[in-house]
């Protein structure tokens, strides 16, 4: 009976085992298909909102063509400058290594001369000698052991040192190597990043045109009116998809660090939240900075738009869960897809002046549920 019991208990925990990793693969699948769920969702605003672009003008259609372009460039820049400060730290440590090779193999070099030495003045017949000068066997044979030990050390060491030096400076010139190409490659893309900025160039001019016919009050309104109320459609947009990919989360770690955050860039604050030009209210910040800095994630969430908006430029925005979103625009490059999931401080864009803007700064916005809130609140004195 016993028996029995033991057998039955294996097969229940068998069972729950292998329950526990069929509800594992099955919410992995389920992961994968509410993320693609969620793509296909915010593809469906993008294309809406690249409709909507090119009913606005050749001009604007022409600067937010360019400025995607810039975006991709400087993203590659982005990273490379990266890999290329990693393989600066392994050369580093290359050549301390090396230099602590070099110094070993220095006084092995040394130790050889010595025996070298020895065994000229012993007419170069070391063992002949022993055995000719020895007179008790069994020192002749100590002696014989140890001469043989050392030599073979001596040897052995010599060789692997040799042949570990050999690889690190083979190692060394391949860092090299890979170090030269991406500074190589990093030449070729600025170059790209320089001839595209001319032609953002060229198309801010036509863009002015654009601007010239918005010169009077009611028809900058009617304009912000427009982007403001486009941004507003595509924050619905993504509130559906994320509600509809059952992506939403009761993160309540956001609201918990109310005051706590760290901003996303260190720059001043050049307007601030609500502030009132031509007649509407700012629903965020712009913070100054320097153009190809990075922007940073001010906490941990998914991104769930990555494209150009008019008014807003290149825009990211990151779900935090519990119905917050942060919003990063005017950036000069974007660095991160959309359904990719990012950290506190992880360099999410790097900050421009897109979106047809004379100044590099960045727009930064918070909301909740889709109201805008005042970001002020949440971050550390600024």
């Amino acid at each position: 009976m016993r028996p029995f019991l033991c057998l039955l208990l294996c097969l229940i925990l068998m069972q729950g085992f292998l329950s526990s990793n069929v509800v594992a693969a099955a919410d992995k699948h389920a992961t994968q298909s509410q993320l693609t769920s969620l793509k296909k969702s915010i593809k469906k605003a993008q294309q809406r909102l690249k409709k909507d672009r090119k009913q606005q003008g050749v001009a604007e259609e022409g600067l937010a063509t360019t400025e995607e372009e810039i975006s991709v460039v400087g993203k590659k820049i982005y990273t490379l400058d990266k890999q290329l400060g990693t393989l600066k730290v392994d050369l580093s440590g290359y050549k301390a290594e090396k230099v602590r090779l070099e110094s070993h193999l220095e006084a092995n070099r040394e130790r050889l001369v010595q025996i070298i030495r020895q065994q000229y003045r012993l007419g170069g017949q070391p063992r002949l000698f022993m055995l000719l000068n020895q007179r008790d066997p069994e020192q002749i044979s100590q002696m014989m052991h140890y001469y043989d030990r050392f030599s073979t050390a001596q040897i052995r060491e010599v060789k692997q040192y040799q042949v570990l030096l050999h690889q690190l400076k083979s190692t060394h010139f391949s860092i090299d190597s890979t170090q030269q190409s991406i500074r190589d490659n990093r030449d070729s893309l600025k170059s790209m990043l320089a001839g595209l900025q001319t032609l953002r160039e060229q198309r801010k001019v036509s863009l002015k045109s654009i601007k010239r016919r918005v010169s009077n009050s009611q028809s900058k309104l009617k304009r912000l009116r427009l982007d403001k109320k486009q941004l507003e459609k595509l924050l619905s947009d993504i509130d559906k998809s994320i509600s509809s990919a059952n992506l939403t989360q009761n993160n309540k770690t956001f609201f918990s660090l109310k005051g706590k955050l760290k901003w996303p860039v260190k720059g001043k604050v050049l307007r601030a939240y609500g502030n009132v030009q031509n007649n509407l209210s700012y629903d965020g910040v712009l913070l100054s900075g320097t153009t190809g800095g990075a922007v940073a994630a001010v906490h941990h969430g998914r991104i769930v738009f990555s494209d150009w908006l008019r008014g807003y430029g290149l825009l990211t925005i990151v779900d935090h869960g519990g119905g917050y979103m942060s919003l990063y625009g005017q950036n000069d490059s974007l660095l991160k897809e959309t359904g990719d999931w990012v950290s506190q401080g992880e360099a999410i864009a790097t900050l421009g002046s897109s979106g047809g803007n004379s100044e590099p700064g960045l727009y930064f916005a918070i909301r909740h549920k889709g109201k805008a809130i005042n970001p002020k609140r949440w971050f550390v004195r600024h």
